[in-house]
């Protein structure tokens, strides 16, 4: 069976042909009809055959896998040249090495079923991924705001001008004298009041509660103060 026109592949096949078919050392190699690559119009038929093999051995190794034609000739031409002309009692169609073949993916093989479902697989994999990666941003965004909200609540808290804020406004809620409070400072308070006032202060500033809503809560007078807070 013919392999695209070619009878055989490789040098071996083609001296093989040649052992079996040649009846006289004469011989010529083609790339077509009229391009003649090589020949032999000689007697000597060792040396014949060990030129068409070395040939034919380059041309393979230089990986050339054109259609080529090797033709026996009856006799030596007295011209001294073979041509196209030259009377031929066999040929022989072959190539130096195979012809390269496509690769055929998965899909391809598979048809349209498996490119369907190969697709849907992937877009199930990038949204997996695309969702895992949204996710990890998030709470790296999360963290760098906490960190963030916990740097700003820690600046407050050891600002001078937030603790007498603080104080003002503790001493109002509790009755107590402005003045002494201030000139007391945190110190009148325990570490536990300490604690949950600034626990329930970084949950005000959470939900807006900004330092201009605490100067106007100290800036009330006591009576209004405290009617705010009948209201709570």
């Amino acid at each position: 069976m013919a392999i695209n026109k070619a009878m055989v592949t490789g040098t071996d096949a083609v001296m093989d042909w040649f052992d079996r078919n040649a009846t006289s050392p004469y011989y010529s190699v083609w790339a077509d009809r009229k391009q003649l690559l090589f020949s032999w119009n000689d007697e000597d038929e060792v040396r014949g055959r060990n030129k068409l093999e070395d040939d034919l051995r380059a041309i393979e190794q230089n990986n050339v896998s054109d259609l080529l034609t090797i033709k026996l000739h009856p006799k030596k031409e007295k011209g001294g040249f073979i041509t196209d002309k030259s009377p031929i009692n066999a040929s022989l169609n072959f190539r130096p090495t195979e012809l390269e073949r496509p690769m055929y993916g998965m899909q391809q093989m598979a048809g349209v079923g498996y490119n369907s479902k190969m697709e849907s697989v992937l877009e199930r994999v990038l949204e997996t991924q695309n969702a895992i990666l949204t996710k990890l941003n998030a709470e790296d965004l999360e963290e760098e705001e906490v960190e963030e909200d916990k740097g700003v609540l820690g600046s407050i808290m050891n600002s001078p001008h937030m603790q007498t804020l603080l104080m003002a406004g503790i001493s109002k809620l509790l009755g107590i004298n402005t003045a002494e409070a201030v000139a007391t400072g945190l110190a009148g308070i325990d570490n536990a009041d300490e604690n949950e006032a600034i626990t329930i202060l970084n949950s005000l500033m959470n939900k807006g509660v900004t330092i201009d809503h605490l100067r106007k809560l100290d800036q009330m007078g006591t009576v209004q103060l405290k009617s705010l807070l009948a209201m709570l």
